[in-house]
């Protein structure tokens, strides 16, 4: 691995140490805050709003990375486009999300007060401040992005605080008011120093344009699906307070995998550099990339194993048994780890429906086996459900990879 995505890595993890900080203090406050029948359906809601996030911001992100990578002088250009589609597809989609919360997944009892907030932060707001880091992203300033995009949890954390502090009698709404309050302010911070076009040089993407952006929209949904929407079947399929065990054991899950994140965003560049004419030197970078995110999801998983007990005091008594609901997410995490490996690979090779072709069979492998394992089983069903989802992405996105750099040896 070449010395500057070793040092890029290197910041970046330090970067998503921090998250994982604010993650994991986010998560004792609000859920003891929300209570676990509370928290099951905020996280299932928050999680149907991150999903459809992916497709307001309609792969322009990606779009953004690959250009300022290549040519940074085009920037302007893609800019003048990747605006106006997200704030024009977000609106839509948002009007969606709330039709779909009401009509299909039964959040309706939390009320347009929670839901219209925590659309708007992560269906609208939450793609515009990707951009933004997109555009440090793909000069190299990897840890820079992603320190921008930390700067909603720690504003959240604070909101947390707050509400805690003052103890309102809605502590749900005041929790939503401020996440969507974050999302404003670190958007504001994100801002500053873009070369942001005006509304008079805004357009609509070219056709062209609009097939380039679908791949990379759809890799994001797949991507976003399994570690999102499980979440999100869980509140629909399981009793609130088990949903809510389950959603706090996967949160604590996602963090541990953060490092793994570190290492596949801080190579992206230079996979987009090389594009999809992979030589020997680039399949050597997935070969080691592969090597390690297995390693750490092993190493990773037996810490998670050893501390998993622990987890029901922190969280206290509410959550009697997320301890055991953690242990079976372990068995997640090397699987889930070379999944984004595989999938960040095949996207940087110009290959992103492989990726929505791999992610979208796990998904679906995801439903079935929840559906059947969750009324079989109660709580533990999903983490099961996910562990066969996650492991059957990695053996497929393996496959793929191994096709793809086999091609350009």
């Amino acid at each position: 691995m070449r010395g500057g995505i070793a040092r890029s890595t290197l910041l970046t993890t330090l970067v998503f140490g921090l998250r994982f900080l604010l993650q994991a203090a986010t998560l004792l406050l609000v859920a003891r805050l929300l209570g676990p029948e509370n928290y099951g359906v905020f996280a299932g809601a928050a999680a149907l709003a991150i999903f459809l996030g992916a497709l307001s911001a309609f792969g322009m992100p990606l779009i953004f990375m690959r250009i300022v990578a290549r040519l940074p002088s085009q920037r302007d250009e893609v800019l003048a486009y990747a605006f106006p589609t997200i704030l024009l597809l977000g609106s839509v989609t948002l009007c969606f999300y709330l039709m779909v919360s009401f009509s299909v997944f039964g959040f309706g009892g939390f009320g347009i007060g929670i839901l219209l907030p925590i659309g708007l932060a992560e269906i609208v707001l939450q793609p515009l401040l990707v951009l933004c880091a997109a555009d440090r992203h793909g000069l190299g300033r990897v840890a820079s992005a992603q320190l921008l995009q930390v700067a909603p949890l720690a504003l959240r954390l604070l909101s947390a605080l707050l509400v805690m502090a003052a103890m309102p009698r809605a502590p749900v709404v005041a929790y939503a008011i401020g996440y969507l309050a974050a999302s404003v302010l670190a958007l504001w911070g994100g801002t500053r120093g873009m070369p942001f076009p005006y509304p008079c040089r805004w357009r609509l993407p070219r056709r062209y344009e609009l097939r380039e952006a679908l791949g990379f929209a759809v890799a994001d949904l797949s991507r976003n699906g399994p570690t999102e929407l499980d979440k999100t079947l869980a509140a629909r399929l399981l009793p609130a307070p088990a949903a809510g065990l389950y959603a706090a054991g996967t949160r604590i899950m996602a963090a541990v995998v953060l490092p793994v994140m570190a290492l596949a965003v801080s190579a992206l560049p230079r996979l987009f550099r090389e594009g999809d004419d992979g030589n020997a030197a680039s399949n050597r970078l997935v070969l080691w990339m592969s090597c390690i995110a297995f390693l750490y999801g092993i190493v990773l998983s037996g810490v998670l194993w050893y501390l998993a007990p622990w987890m029901d005091f922190f969280l206290g008594n509410a959550y009697q048994g997320v301890g055991e609901v953690v242990r079976t997410l372990c068995w997640v995490v090397p699987g889930l780890s070379l999944r984004l490996v595989f999938g960040n690979v095949l996207v940087a090779r110009g290959q992103p429906w492989m990726r929505v072709g791999f992610e979208s069979a796990g998904l679906l492998v995801l439903a079935v086996m929840a559906i059947w394992l969750a009324n079989r089983n109660g709580a533990i069903g999903m983490p099961m459900a996910l562990v066969c989802s996650e492991w059957a992405m990695a053996m497929m996105g393996g496959g793929l990879v191994i096709r793809l750099c086999r091609r350009h040896r």
